[in-house]
């Protein structure tokens, strides 16, 4: 394993096991025993490892989805079902962290800074499907409205994403018709 992965790993667990973040750098590379110094190769603060843990779910979506064969036959309707099933197939990897890091976020999740890189992730995987849609003419290039489609995606997002937050469901049922349904 990486030495990228073992911060991230680390402060998960150390997050999970203490029910609180690590108060500095210092005490989380003392505990995962590491030096300081090494933790600073790879994130500039504790900010920007929880930013990175967030991205992560985006970037492992992204590339599941671009691995799939089958995904660039998909209309734009099927894309975003599958970025947004693949995407909390990976939120499902790490619910413990999420819950715990996130369940009581009181703003939506685009107006956290842990989220921000996320949601430009999430823009610009979803601009690009909806410029596909336009150019395929599966969506209408409205001239007032047709530029501003894919600011819907973060709201959908942020709303699937409480829905899964609370989703008590067998195998997470009531965010898949959340999912279908938005």
């Amino acid at each position: 394993m990486a030495q990228r992965e073992k911060i991230i790993k680390g402060y998960i667990e150390f997050e999970l096991l203490n029910g609180r973040s690590p108060n500095s750098v210092f005490e989380l590379t003392k505990k995962l025993k590491f030096e300081e110094a090494d933790f600073y190769t790879h994130f500039g603060s504790l900010d920007a490892l929880r930013s990175a843990i967030v991205a992560e779910f985006m970037v492992k979506t992204t590339a599941l989805l671009d691995e799939d064969t089958n995904y660039d036959a998909f209309s734009a309707r099927e894309k975003l079902l599958a970025m947004f099933f693949t995407l909390f197939e990976q939120f499902s990897t790490q619910r413990s962290y999420l819950l715990a890091r996130y369940s009581e976020l009181k703003k939506a999740p685009e107006t956290s800074k842990d989220w921000r890189k996320f949601m430009t992730l999430l823009s610009e995987r979803a601009n690009l499907i909806l410029s596909e849609a336009k150019m395929q003419e599966e969506i209408k290039d409205r001239p007032l409205i047709g530029q501003h489609y894919a600011k819907g995606i973060p709201v959908v997002f942020t709303y699937l994403f409480r829905v899964w937050i609370n989703d008590d469901s067998e195998a997470f049922a009531t965010t898949d018709a959340a999912i279908e349904k938005s």
